[in-house]
């Protein structure tokens, strides 16, 4: 970082928040770490979300009111790119931080500026506040993780999706610019197809302390608990994301994170490595889904290639008529990715409910 005091650009989406903005918000003002900007993208909202935002005083505050409905993403896009800080944070507007977040966050990139992104463990809360556990519901596993390496958040990320909170993320303005901001395209997926373009170029940390508070609301009020529309879009977007999943990995570090699932092991051929990355588009990822679209179509690329044509037939067993077979096949989703008990969070044949949690832990870290 330039300087031990870098400013912190804030960013926030709020579309008729007015159960709770105000929680935030004070919540972001509470902060022990003070050179902070806060941009707030209101999205057009209808209720009392302008008013409550226009009751904070404090200059630092930087309000933008929509006159038309462009959803979260927009939002976090806007704010990106009228913020100012060499540090960028994202907090949602019905969830909290404890006091010394962004204090450690802030720490953190001093001491690793070489990390593209930093998040901490969080709470789950329910619209009062109240901490939820185990017993209240099995989600509080979802970001309860351990840090990894660079290669093994890759290969987490690929097999069993997003593991870390979004509203608790903090990540450095070069890192965007490296990168890119969010997909406009993606309203369920955002944050998940961002944190794959970073951990392929940078290694990302976890707090392991619980500085986020995050809202869900058992009536499933929430982004987190989707309608029949969003498990459909959501179906599509994790669909464009795993057919770009592997492209530019570089070769030692898709090795590292992926090499005891390739069909040639050990194989470091530039041209084997194209044809393990197409394999793995085919391998079962979390919520029983197998990615196979993203794989058909690297397939059928690599088939008009007459050099990788050799390749396919002599060291895989595989031609046209392979493709021809894996395409007669259901190639898009018959399992929905993205449920509200999702059956990554089910109980493996052969395990009983009492054992299940315990199974969930050792699966996640």
């Amino acid at each position: 970082m330039s300087n031990n005091n870098p400013l912190v650009s804030i960013v926030m989406s709020n579309f008729n928040g007015e159960l709770l903005i105000k929680e935030t918000i004070e919540s972001v003002l509470a902060q022990t770490y003070q050179n902070w900007e806060f941009i707030i993208f209101d999205d057009c909202s209808t209720d009392r979300s302008r008013e409550i935002i226009t009751s904070f005083k404090d200059p630092r505050i930087k309000p933008y009111y929509s006159d038309t409905h462009e959803h979260m993403v927009a939002g976090f896009n806007y704010g990106i790119s009228h913020s100012s800080g060499e540090l960028i944070a994202r907090i949602d507007s019905d969830d909290t931080w404890e006091p010394d977040k962004l204090q450690k966050q802030v720490e953190f990139f001093r001491n690793h500026p070489e990390y593209g992104a930093c998040f901490t463990l969080v709470n789950f809360v329910d619209e009062r506040g109240n901490i939820l556990t185990e017993r209240d519901t099995e989600r509080v596993l979802w970001w309860d993780l351990k840090n990894k390496t660079q290669a093994e958040w890759l290969r987490y990320f690929y097999f069993f999706g997003c593991g870390v909170s979004h509203p608790s993320a903090m990540f450095p303005r070069k890192v965007i610019e490296e990168v890119g901001s969010y997909n406009l395209a993606f309203v369920q997926v955002q944050d998940y197809d961002l944190w794959i373009r970073i951990v392929k170029h940078y290694p990302i940390h976890i707090i392991q302390e619980r500085l986020t508070n995050y809202r869900w609301f058992t009536t499933g009020a929430n982004a987190s608990a989707p309608s029949e529309k969003g498990i459909r879009r959501a179906n599509f977007e994790f669909s464009q994301v795993f057919c770009g999943f592997f492209d530019d990995i570089p070769d030692e570090l898709f090795i590292e994170a992926f090499g005891a699932d390739f069909t040639r092991k050990s194989t470091t051929d530039p041209d084997d490595l194209i044809i393990e990355r197409m394999l793995l588009l085919f391998k079962t990822v979390f919520c029983g889904v197998v990615p196979q679209l993203g794989g058909a179509q690297k397939f059928l690329s690599l088939l008009q290639d007459e050099k990788m044509r050799g390749v396919l037939r002599d060291r895989y067993g595989l031609t046209q008529m392979s493709f021809y077979e894996i395409t007669a096949k259901p190639i898009i989703y018959e399992e929905t990715v993205y449920k509200a008990s999702p059956p990554a969070f089910a109980p493996p044949k052969g395990k009983s409910r009492p054992h299940f949690l315990s199974w969930l832990r050792r699966r996640f870290n």
